[in-house]
């Protein structure tokens, strides 16, 4: 989730809507600030952020000599969660005015935002030398304490700031940081819900707690975060997708069922549809399906239609996708060859073998890397015996997408279908290793260690757990 809290120190900075000073050496150039300026109020009134920044990169290529023009392009780009683009903006009004000492402050929280605690500290001494007591100076100090493991230190500092600025979302959050390392994880949570109900839209608390209640297994508590998140930005697919994701988990199938229809619309975008039913498809539960899926499906057409068809083969209704998509379209081309993918799926689990392989061998034979062709030739494949032409399958799966745990978890059960337990626990370890988040990698392993009697390796596989909890906490909560 991007972080567009604004620092405390940009309420000082001098540039803001409507005070932006138009100057320039000749007409011409005046002529482009000010059609750019223009621009940029228009898109600023209508909220749309991309706009103004296009705007402001066009005025400050017209006059770059201007440090408000630059302080202003900071401020957006910090809106906006590019902390990159933002430092070079505030370094740029830096360099043209040395005196401004709020832009060095800014200068160092982004810094400090971007978990860049080098040049944070750096900054924090340039910094010190003018403003000694600026509330940059303390939050830095404290988190290189906190870093060198000085909790007491840390948290002293935070309090500093918040005595002065009692809303300040990296005190908080450093503090916060502090309370979890000392185990006092339920005053941390306390600490970010008040800020959270302070200032609704600091999107630093937002991050933490959307953290904090992942990490927890609090499924309520995450859907309630990410449905505030969405609230304050509907265009934040992220928190779209946490808020049906929590509430599935929750188990509440009504609450995620009512939310997730305009998501999986006909004027949806393609991803949107893909990623909410995808979440459907893993986290409903058992039993539970979209309320009125059939509909909802017959409604759309495209890219959305066949998120539908891929939705209903997850899901043990088969029949339903291929209602759905019609049959085959053939000859096969890269255009139609997920389309036809899904229909050979459809046809394998209502127990079409034949027709099924067929058609999936006519997609890889001309789309090789298909990846709903091949993970469903794969399982087709463990089904029928043919393990070892279905773990080839699942290998160059996790060639083409080493990331996807679906994918290590076909791989595995090809080589238990073969009888393979070496490989079995390879693939599960190697997979527990590289997606360290994915909790179907570590329940497939956790039973296959309990199965086997490996006390030991289920023993390391729980502490492993354990620690990248408190790691994740630690060192992620900004």
């Amino acid at each position: 989730m991007k972080n567009r809290t604004l620092f405390f120190g940009l309420c000082a900075l001098v540039a803001t809507v409507g005070s932006l000073p138009l100057g320039g050496c000749s007409y011409v150039r005046a002529y482009k600030a000010r059609a750019a300026y223009n621009e940029y109020q228009e898109a600023i009134t209508a909220g749309d952020l991309l706009q103004a920044r296009i705007a402001l990169l066009k005025l400050v290529r017209t006059d770059e000599d201007v440090p408000d023009y630059w302080i202003e392009l900071g401020k957006l780009q910090i809106q906006l969660g590019d902390y990159s683009a933002a430092y070079q903006a505030f370094s740029h009004a830096h360099e043209l005015d040395r005196t401004n000492v709020e832009v060095l402050a800014t200068l160092t929280q982004i810094a400090l935002m971007s978990r860049d605690l080098d040049l944070a500290s750096t900054q924090a001494r340039s910094l010190a030398l003018v403003a000694p007591d600026n509330p940059a100076v303390a939050l830095v100090n404290g988190f290189v304490a906190y870093q060198s493991g000085d909790m007491d230190k840390a948290q002293k500092q935070a309090e500093n700031v918040l005595a002065n600025a009692p809303n300040n979302s990296l005190a908080r959050i450093l503090k916060a940081r502090v309370l979890i390392q000392k185990n006092q994880a339920a005053d941390a949570i306390a600490l970010l819900e008040d800020q959270h109900r302070t200032v609704p839209q600091d999107n630093g608390s937002i991050r933490a707690l959307t953290l904090i209640y992942r990490l927890r297994g609090d499924w309520r508590n995450f859907a309630r975060i990410q449905a505030d998140a969405y609230r304050l930005d509907p265009k934040n697919s992220e928190a779209a997708q946490g808020m049906i994701e929590g509430l599935l988990r929750a188990g509440d199938v009504a609450a995620a069922g009512r939310l997730s229809v305009p998501l999986v619309s006909a004027t949806a975008s393609p991803e949107m549809v893909e990623q909410i039913l995808a979440i459907w498809a893993r986290y409903a539960p058992k039993g539970a399906a979209l309320p009125n899926g059939d509909r909802l499906a017959n409604a759309t057409t495209g890219d959305r239609r066949l998120s539908f068809a891929r939705y209903f083969n997850r899901t043990g209704k088969p029949a339903a996708a291929a209602a759905l998509l019609g049959g085959s379209q053939l000859p096969i081309t890269h255009t139609n060859a997920a389309w036809n993918a899904n229909v050979a799926q459809a046809m394998a689990l209502q127990g079409h073998t034949e027709d099924a392989k067929k058609l999936f061998d006519m997609v890889l034979d001309r789309e090789p890397d298909q990846t709903d062709a091949l993970r469903g030739r794969s399982a087709l494949e463990t089904r029928t015996g043919s393990t070892r032409q279905a773990a080839l399958d699942a290998q160059r799966l996790v060639t083409i997408s080493p990331k996807t745990g679906e994918d290590r978890l076909l791989l595995a059960q090809a080589y238990l279908a073969a009888r393979n337990g070496t490989q079995v626990r390879r693939t599960l370890w190697e997979a527990f290793q590289e997606l360290p988040d994915d909790e179907r990698v570590f329940a497939a392993l956790k039973s296959v260690l309990a199965s086997t009697g490996d006390v030991e390796g289920a023993q390391r596989l729980n502490d492993e757990i354990a620690d990248r909890r408190t790691t994740k906490l630690t060192k992620e909560l900004m």
